[in-house]
Parts: C-alpha cells; structure tokens; sequence
C-alpha cells in the first residue's frame, strides 16, 4: 500500500515554479496533480496549507492486496439517476423512516418504502447500480439478482416507477443486513453532529479497513455511519468470494474495493 495524495487548485505563475523547484510538472490555471506521500510532499505540505487548496489523502493498494482480502469495502461504482421526487427532497420522507433523523448530519435514517425511480438501466446488460446521493444501497437487474445474490440468500424489494407507482419488473432493489459488530477506527477523522450528539466517520480511508470476526454475510452494511456534512450513509462490504465472482464478470471494477486487514 502506497499513500497519495491528489492535489488540485488554480495555479499562478509563482505557484507553478515552487512546484517546479520540486521536480513536479504542473500548469498554471486548473490543475491537479497526483503525488505519493513522502519527502517532496512533506516539502511541498506547507506551501499547500497556506494556499488553502485541495489536498485528498488516500491509499493505494497492490493489485496482490485486493486479490488476497476476504473482505472489502465498496468504494464507487455505477451510478443512474436520482431517488424521486428529487426537487425538494422530499423522496427523503416518502423512502425513509426520518423519526430518528438529524437534518445538519445526515445520520439516523432508516428505509420505510421502496425507492422511487424515473426509470431504471436498459435490459440487455448485468448491471449492479447505485443512485445520485445515495451510497449505502445498490440495485440489480433481475437476471443478475437471480443468478448471483438469490442463491446466496440476499432478499430483495421492488423499485418503483415515479409518478405511476408501479414495479419496475427488471430490475430490484437489495436488501442489505446491517451488522452489530463495533468497527475499530480510532485513526479515522469523526465529525460529532450537534443536533443529536451521535458521531460519524468521513468516508475516506486512510489505510486497509479493519476486519471483522464475524461475517453476516457476503454483502451487508457497517453498524457506524460515514460521511461528511449533512450527508451520512453505512458502509458496505463485500466478500472475497462476491467480489471475485462479480469482477470476473465485469459487473464490477477491483478500483471500487478498499481491502480490510
């Protein structure tokens, strides 16, 4: 594993010719630049820090890590469309339970109905897909829901077309268990949301995620929250098994994975 760093700002002339004394090719106006933290990002820090430009740690993993970990976090995938009505926001209180909701974090939702769609991917192709603001849920076609996640015994619910409030009959939504094991992240940044007092983790990791003892099963959610704002969402792990099975079919990417150790 490899830490890096992606920076990104809108440069002047004075600021590209430090990046330059560096040995690091950036050009003036909107730029960004990728770099492993080491000795030159630790020269370059200071200069970041009084800029106030962006500055996203994040780790890199061996191909030899992805393939080896018996459990990993999702992190990113396909993406089509938004939860309906969308405008106001108000799919919030049409989809989810929001009676132990806090607005300012995000945090407390809890599904009540099935989510609303304008439409769904076209038939044709195995997809397994998220939607815009939502990161803790996934949805498949049927074909890809019959052949790969019935038989491992993950239910599913329907989506429904916005407005008509009929079921989509291609495609479903999956159901996904939420364990009761405590994930050890003490070295990951928390916000405290002053609304209710409860604590969220931001999103990004930082290094391998730890592992759990026990796996409830090959696709399910973390017991802590993650997010950054009024945006807060669990986090979703998957087995080696899965993982394996659904890249080699080309439904997923290994890039969309963060191992655990």
């Amino acid at each position: 594993m490899k830490i890096k760093h992606h920076i990104g700002g809108n440069w002047s002339h004075n600021q590209v010719s430090i990046f330059d004394t560096l040995g690091l090719s950036i050009k003036e106006g909107i730029d960004t630049i990728e770099i492993e933290e080491g000795e030159i990002y630790l020269k370059l820090k200071p200069y970041l820090e009084e800029w106030g430009v962006l500055d996203m740690r994040y780790p890199e993993f061996t191909k030899k890590e992805l393939k080896e970990s018996l459990l990993s976090a999702k992190n990113g995938g396909h993406i089509h469309g938004y939860p309906m009505p969308d405008l106001d926001g108000s799919y919030l209180e049409l989809t989810y339970d929001l009676s132990n909701y806090s607005k300012s974090s995000g945090i407390g939702k809890k599904q009540k109905d099935a989510f609303r769609l304008k439409n769904v991917p076209k038939v044709g192709k195995k997809r397994m897909f998220g939607v815009g603001w939502i990161f803790d849920e996934y949805f498949v076609d049927t074909e890809l829901y019959n052949e790969v996640f019935k038989p491992l015994g993950i239910k599913s619910r329907e989506i429904l077309e916005y407005k008509k409030e009929k079921p989509f009959d291609t495609h479903v939504q999956l159901v996904l268990e939420e364990t009761e094991e405590t994930l050890s992240l003490k070295n990951n940044p928390i916000e405290k949301c002053e609304e209710s007092g409860r604590w969220k983790y931001q999103p990004m990791q930082q290094g391998f995620y730890p592992q759990y003892k026990n796996i409830i099963a090959p696709i399910f959610k973390s017991k802590e929250w993650f997010g950054t704002g009024a945006e807060a969402r669990k986090r979703i792990f998957v087995t080696q098994e899965l993982r394996e099975k659904l890249i080699e079919m080309k439904i997923e990417k290994p890039q969309w994975y963060i191992p655990t150790k």
